[in-house]
């Protein structure tokens, strides 16, 4: 077997998709190739960190009764209808099948997913800003930008001008994430921005302390019942010490 032969059917022999001659001579081949055996081991870590950290839930107890009524409903049809055969079962099961995906949806879609979405959310609200509507009042003065939210937000946002330290303020908008409004509080660093959501944190989600992608970075953290993210482009130092600064204000 040749190792073209052997890469190709790698992931078959994970998933135990291939019969047993071809297993034989794969398993064989392996043995005395140190580049496939390399390529296997890799596939296999990748498996074990994916099982690891996935969390398994069991569908719900009706689920089963549920879809098998809805195959029921489909057969009914096909026999009221001959025209209509091949639609109407095929929408049974088209039924049967969102059914079973909507049922097992809250399962699949665990805490941590939820919390990576957030983290997503928020830092494509920072993409937009920077290529459209960054600021919506523009102060250094955070006793103007504070006030400034007031009757939009259900909320007053906590605002600290870190001009002194090296980051200054350069104002606020309102933006949305997280499935509510949120302030979003605009600092600077030489020139890199810096927005900072605030969000209440009743009943919200979390994102990851630390999220990052294409570049970004977002540090987020919970104060005097204030959901705080901070995120930017700016080197994971710099934006360290601009949180380290906010979280002793």
């Amino acid at each position: 077997m040749s190792c073209d032969d052997a890469k190709a059917l790698l992931n078959a022999w994970m998933d135990g998709e291939i019969d047993s001659i071809r297993r034989v001579a794969l398993g064989a081949h392996v043995k005395t190739c140190s580049s496939c055996a390399v390529d296997l081991e890799e596939l296999e870590n990748v498996r074990d960190t994916i099982r690891g950290s996935i969390q398994y839930h069991r569908a719900p107890a009706g689920l089963r009764d549920q879809v098998r009524l809805a195959l029921r409903g489909a057969e009914y049809l096909d026999h009221c209808s001959a025209r209509s055969t091949g639609w109407r079962v095929w929408g049974g099961v088209a039924a049967a099948i969102a059914l079973m995906a909507l049922a097992s949806a809250p399962f699949l879609l665990n805490a941590r997913n939820q919390r990576q979405l957030v983290a997503e959310e928020l830092l494509s609200a920072h993409e937009r800003a920077l290529l459209g509507r960054g600021v919506d009042v523009i102060s250094s003065d955070q006793h103007t930008v504070k006030p400034w939210f007031n009757g939009k937000l259900p909320f007053s946002p906590p605002v600290t001008d870190l001009g002194a330290q090296g980051f200054p303020l350069e104002g606020g908008r309102l933006d949305y994430a997280g499935g509510q409004p949120v302030a979003a509080l605009v600092y600077s660093r030489r020139l890199h921005r810096i927005d900072v959501f605030v969000r209440t944190a009743a009943g919200q989600k979390q994102p990851p302390s630390n999220f990052e992608r294409n570049g970004y970075h977002e540090i987020s953290w919970t104060r005097n019942n204030f959901l705080f993210t901070a995120v930017s482009d700016l080197n994971t130092k710099d934006l360290a010490q601009f949180v380290g600064l906010l979280q002793t204000r």
